[in-house]
């Protein structure tokens, strides 16, 4: 089993911190805990990729290989979150979400194959 963990990129705001990032040598304000929790939870034979859009972009072949894409956004982070859902449709992998945005949303997500609500 493939699993692909992604975490949407945050906005240019100020709370993204990005122009200032620069100053203290790096590249994101704040590491996808949740997605590296989750994804020690998962059996030690699968393979496991994290990319994290606020370091690096998502390229085509990362959706190629998976055969699951884990998502794990906050509300600010929903229009990249809402980028990774149209990329995922569009290769036909399946996707489970988590965090805030769907834990509070899921109503809304029903192109979703599954829900991690709450505290995974």
């Amino acid at each position: 089993m493939n699993v692909l963990l992604t975490y949407p990129e945050y906005p240019d705001t100020f709370f993204s911190f990005k122009h200032s990032l620069r100053f203290v040598s790096r590249r994101a304000a704040s590491p996808p805990l949740g997605l590296i929790t989750v994804s020690a939870l998962l059996p030690p034979t699968w393979q496991k990729k994290l990319v994290d859009l606020n370091t690096s972009p998502l390229l085509p072949g990362d959706l190629q290989w998976a055969d699951y894409v884990f998502i794990s956004a906050m509300h600010i982070q929903k229009e990249s979150a809402n980028r990774i859902i149209a990329e995922c449709l569009m290769c036909g992998v399946k996707m489970i979400a988590g965090g805030p945005l769907f834990t509070h949303e899921h109503h809304n997500c029903s192109q979703i194959d599954h829900f991690i609500l709450n505290e995974a």
